[in-house]
C-alpha cells in the first residue's frame, strides 16, 4: 500500500508538471500571438512589444537578460529579430518553446503582411496613402531613438563607472555614424572592450531590481 500511495505521488507530480509546462507554453504563444500582430512598423516596434511582454508584463526574463539576448541576435545572419524569438522561447520553455515562439511570431505577421502588401500595391500611388506614410516615418524613428535609450540605460553599471560606459556609447555612436563600419565590427569592437575591461563585473544591469 504505501509503494501504491508513493507511485501515484509520483505520478501525480509528473502530471502536474506537465500540465505547467503545457500552461506556460500557451501563455508563450499568446505573448508572441501579441507581438507577431500588433508590431506594426518592422523592428522599433517589435522590440518595444517583445520587451513590453517578456519582461515588464510576465517577468519571464530581466532586464539584463534581454539586452545581452538582443546583442547576441544582432551577431547572427540574417533577420536577426527572428533569432531574438528563437533564445527567448527557449529561455522560457526549453526547445518546445522555441517552435511555439517562432509559429506563433512568424506565422500571423507573415499573413499580415502579405495582404498588406497586396493592398499596399494597389493604393500606393493614392496621395491620402503617401501621406499617411510620411507621417508614420517620424513615429518609427522616434521609437528606435526610444528604444536605443532604453536598452542603453539597461547596460549601465551603477555607481561612478556609470559615467565610464555613457562615455563608450558617446564613443560606439560617434564610430557608427561617422566610421560607417558594419554593425557586426561595431559589436565586435564592443565584445573585445568588455573582455579586455569588464570582466568580474556585475552581469545585473542599472533597470534591474536588487542590491
Amino acid at each position: 500500500m504505501p509503494r501504491r500511495s508513493a507511485d501515484s505521488k509520483a505520478g501525480g507530480s509528473i502530471s502536474h508538471a506537465k500540465q505547467a509546462d503545457g500552461r506556460r507554453l500557451v501563455e508563450l504563444a499568446r505573448a508572441w500571438l501579441i507581438i507577431g500582430t500588433q508590431s506594426v512598423g518592422g523592428g522599433p516596434s517589435a522590440l518595444y512589444l517583445m520587451r513590453r511582454e517578456l519582461v515588464e508584463r510576465r517577468g519571464w526574463l530581466s532586464h539584463r537578460e534581454f539586452l545581452e539576448d538582443w546583442a547576441l541576435s544582432k551577431l547572427s545572419l540574417g533577420i536577426n529579430q527572428i533569432a531574438l524569438t528563437g533564445m527567448e522561447g527557449i529561455r522560457v520553455a526549453g526547445v518546445p518553446g522555441l517552435a511555439v515562439a517562432l509559429a506563433a511570431f512568424l506565422v500571423p505577421s507573415g499573413a499580415i503582411t502579405a495582404l498588406m502588401t497586396a493592398g499596399y500595391a494597389a493604393v500606393r500611388d493614392e496621395p491620402l496613402v503617401r501621406a499617411a506614410l510620411s507621417g508614420a516615418a517620424p513615429v518609427t524613428a522616434g521609437m528606435t531613438v526610444g528604444l536605443a535609450y532604453t536598452f542603453a540605460q539597461g547596460s549601465v553599471r551603477r555607481g561612478p563607472r556609470g559615467w565610464i560606459d555613457r562615455a563608450y556609447w558617446a564613443a560606439v555612436i560617434a564610430v557608427a555614424l561617422i566610421g560607417g563600419l558594419p554593425p557586426i565590427l561595431v559589436i565586435g569592437i564592443g565584445v573585445g572592450v568588455g573582455l579586455a575591461f569588464l570582466r568580474g563585473e556585475s552581469s545585473r544591469a542599472a533597470a534591474d531590481p536588487g542590491t
